[in-house]
């Protein structure tokens, strides 16, 4: 079954993504809404709990495949998910670096969106666009961005204002966009690009994935800190840059956070040592 594939390439990308999903749609029931429209938008798989006025016959007849009829209105959500993939998401202190985590993540709210009879597509960029696919609403479709999530590897510097106003340009119509990044990158240009986002009415949640050693910088002694995205290496003494290190963090995240309440962004923290399953409980309410 198309089901069982998709829950064994996500083993690839992460068993906890796996495990988190499976755990998020274990009981659920899902019920298509009957479409008002007459354009025909494409099939998927009969589910437990589908009406069977949508079964399409002529399908089963010459497969001996139990099919359902989607319609345009029968998509009750148009989802692109941005994945930042810069240098500085490559960094992890534990069992997975921010970019693991976050491919993840993406990885499980798309298949939760998908099994939602709900389209997403998938984009990735650091200084700029590196791919674009866009929303669609098929297992088939859904296979296609695990594909390009296993190609996905730290990239070049940080610099998303320019890629999401390209983005933004090329959404033509209403939808969502999620925004899975760690946010470093400089407040004002990244958050003027939030702003035109919103501008071309799209609702916009932002995923911001950080490692806890970003926030409580455990370093002690003198330490060689290499950068990530280029930077020179620099030996410091930890115990001594601490607190204003810690400062300018919080500054930062401050910064970030009154933007997105002023811009109607709505801003998750997730910390890569937080159970996936736990933030998946927490972001149910996407709609």
């Amino acid at each position: 079954m198309v089901q069982r594939e998709v829950l064994e390439r996500l083993s690839h990308l992460s068993v906890t993504a796996r495990q988190a999903v499976e755990s998020v749609l274990a009981g659920q029931h899902r019920s298509v809404r009957r479409g008002l429209s007459v354009e025909f938008a494409g099939h998927r798989e009969y589910q437990a709990g589908d009406d069977l006025r949508h079964l399409d016959w002529l399908v089963y007849a010459r497969s001996d495949r139990y099919d359902i009829r989607q319609y345009e209105e029968e998509t009750k959500l148009r989802a692109t998910i941005i994945l930042d993939i810069s240098g500085s998401m490559g960094f992890g202190s534990g069992k997975s670096s921010k970019l693991e985590y976050a491919r993840a993540l993406t990885a499980a709210l798309g298949l939760l969106m998908i099994r939602q009879s709900d389209a997403v597509g998938l984009v990735t960029c650091d200084t700029q666009v590196r791919e674009f696919i866009p929303p669609g609403s098929t297992m088939g479709h859904y296979l296609n961005l695990l594909a390009a999530l296993e190609k996905t590897a730290p990239g070049a510097e940080t610099s998303l204002s320019a890629a999401l106003d390209e983005i933004a340009a090329r959404l033509t119509r209403r939808g969502l966009v999620i925004l899975i990044t760690d946010g470093f990158d400089h407040p004002e240009a990244f958050l003027k690009s939030l702003q035109f986002l919103r501008f071309r009415k799209q609702e916009v949640r932002l995923f911001q994935v950080l490692d806890p050693q970003e926030r409580h910088f455990p370093f002690h002694g003198m330490i060689e800190f290499v950068g990530l995205e280029r930077e020179p290496r620099m030996k410091l003494d930890g115990d001594r840059i601490r607190e204003r290190y810690r400062r300018t963090f919080a500054a930062h995240q401050a910064r970030i956070q009154a933007g997105c309440h002023a811009a109607g962004v709505q801003l998750e923290t997730c910390w890569t040592d937080e159970e996936l399953f736990t933030v998946l409980l927490r972001i149910l309410s996407l709609r």
